[in-house]
């Protein structure tokens, strides 16, 4: 099965071409403030490179968040209409699950943050399950990094820009019960990403296109200062 996948969740976005699970190739990109300008050229570029027409492409899978709200926007509205062109199926995969699967041999609690901004980040709790994989634990939240801390128990994997920002912060407080993966697993992988959908559609098959809606956590600054 060709699978397209495409994350824009955060600042350094990623499209990926996979063939099952086997990735065929990908490119990420960070840009300084929306991924709209970069996402064609990339897409068609992959394509191009793999002797793809898009027509070929069989499941799209995308990141639904949480993470900025217009990346989402953006990446939702691409894949939405790429699916709907061709009749295609769309999975919809959470940024933190997406991050989480970077460490599927990983002993300790994994948790990935993304940066919420307002001095928060989305984040949630993850464990390796020896049957059922990785696992979530608990539902997603925004919330102040120091008020993690008192769920941070032993030793935690911490993973994403929000992991990267306030590392400094989990350092002093954890010492060396914290720890942090090299740069390159601090991104969503479009490898890991096309996985998850490619085992999702295996597995549930996938949802009505309608159905497809972004995971923001927090309501965006419009909605709030909307009046009821």
């Amino acid at each position: 099965m060709k699978i397209l996948t495409l994350d824009t969740a955060t600042e350094t976005g990623g499209v990926g071409l996979l063939e099952g699970e086997e990735l065929k190739a990908q490119a990420q990109i960070r840009v300084s403030k929306t991924h709209t300008g970069q996402l064609w050229k990339i897409i068609y570029f992959l394509l191009e490179e793999v002797g793809w027409d898009l027509a070929e492409v069989e499941l799209f899978g995308v990141t639904i968040g949480p993470g900025s709200f217009t990346g989402l926007r953006i990446g939702l509205a691409t894949i939405k209409g790429l699916a709907l062109a061709g009749g295609k199926p769309v999975i919809g995969v959470s940024t933190l699950e997406a991050l989480a699967h970077n460490f599927p041999s990983c002993p300790y609690l994994i948790c990935p943050m993304i940066d919420a901004r307002k001095k928060e980040v989305f984040s949630a709790f993850f464990q390796n399950d020896p049957e059922k994989g990785v696992v979530q634990i608990g539902q997603p939240r925004h919330v102040k990094p120091e008020f993690l801390l008192p769920e941070l128990q032993g030793t935690v994997l911490l993973a994403g820009n929000g992991a990267r920002l306030y590392a400094d912060f989990f350092k002093k407080e954890l010492g060396d019960l914290v720890l942090f993966p090299t740069p390159h697993l601090h991104l969503i992988s479009p490898l890991a990403l096309g996985a998850l959908a490619y085992q999702r559609f295996l597995q549930q098959g996938a949802p009505p296109l309608e159905a497809l809606h972004p995971i923001y956590i927090r309501p965006s600054d419009a909605e709030l200062k909307c009046p009821v």
